[in-house]
């Protein structure tokens, strides 16, 4: 592969239809290598929310459902915008695509807003899930519901990890890095999208952004310095946050995000030390605090700052790994 040019472009096609199609492109063949099992169904929801505030509710599928039934009709405690046996008609369907405009993998989720009524633990109904004559079903899931979340420098976590720790330098070398973050409305600052691009045709809308590889990375220089010692493979980032699950880390439950995936052939060998990262974030700890940070003007537009929000200045570990 030669060697990745310093901007990556991502387009995302957005067809006004119950499905969305996006497409992931960069300057490099940009495939994307899942190999971790994942459940077949899952929530995503944030972990702890705030009495009468609203947040986003999804549930993700690895494929698109046949049939999709609850143990109960209801979650109490819970107002869903869109209720669970709404979940199959409402199921999204979304695309990565390569420079040839080959479907690498594509992402179906359930998309709605949800209000809690209660305070305390909220227990989430088992789901049941038919693909193909084959029955799923989500894991145990609950929330818990506060008057006011407390937000300290743990809430967002940026992990660096890697396939394997050791490598021969034949070897493809797999690095990912994710978000994992207390919160489902982040934004993490340094790797906003540039030179944001609109086009529209009859009911499709295509949206262009760039990206620098050391932006998406958070780390100053990190292309020029990978250049003498690996040749790059594949180059991977979700911009879009169509790849998220929950994770519990040190039994603390947290929205898995990732941010980038990476595949590397070694020119050199010895020990290598990647990160660490660092980004800037805003935080919102519900739907209610997230739209305060538009301001509307007296010409009925708006001013978007950063109302709402918690600012946190966040560090990855250091992922050091071996090749012979």
């Amino acid at each position: 592969m030669n060697k990745l040019k310093n901007t990556l472009f991502l387009y995302l096609i957005i067809i006004i239809s119950p499905f969305a199609i996006v497409s992931c492109q960069s300057k490099s063949n940009n495939k994307s290598n899942i190999k971790k099992k994942k459940e077949f169904v899952h929530f995503v929801v944030q972990p702890e929310v705030e009495l009468g505030k609203s947040f986003d509710f999804s549930i993700h599928f690895e494929e698109m459902p046949d049939s999709i039934s609850s143990s109960t009709p209801e979650i109490d405690g819970l107002e869903l915008t869109d209720k669970l046996s709404y979940a199959l008609n409402r199921t999204r369907e979304s695309e990565l695509t390569g420079d040839d405009d080959k479907v690498i993998k594509k992402f179906y989720s359930f998309y709605t807003y949800a209000t809690p009524t209660k305070l305390g633990k909220i227990e989430f109904p088992i789901l049941s899930v038919t693909h193909k004559g084959k029955v799923y079903k989500t894991s145990p899931f609950s929330i818990n519901v506060v008057e006011k979340i407390k937000t300290d420098q743990n809430a967002v976590k940026v992990i660096w990890s890697s396939d394997q720790s050791s490598y021969d330098k034949k070897d493809t070398i797999t690095l990912s890095l994710y978000e994992y973050s207390k919160f489902s409305k982040t934004y993490r600052k340094r790797a906003a999208a540039k030179n944001l691009s609109l086009k529209g045709k009859e009911n499709e809308i295509k949206v262009g952004v760039e990206q620098t590889i050391d932006d998406i990375a958070g780390i100053d220089g990190f292309e020029k310095w990978i250049d003498p010692q690996f040749e790059i493979v594949n180059f991977d980032w979700d911009l879009f946050r169509n790849r998220q699950s929950m994770e519990k880390i040190d039994n603390e439950l947290y929205i898995k995000t990732l941010i980038l995936e990476i595949q590397l052939s070694a020119k050199t060998t010895g020990t290598v030390e990647f990160g660490p990262s660092e980004y800037d974030f805003l935080l919102y700890k519900s739907n209610t605090d997230y739209f305060n940070k538009f301001v509307p003007n007296d010409n009925g537009s708006y001013n978007v700052t950063d109302n709402g929000s918690t600012n946190l200045k966040v560090k990855s570990n250091k992922l050091t790994i071996e090749i012979d």
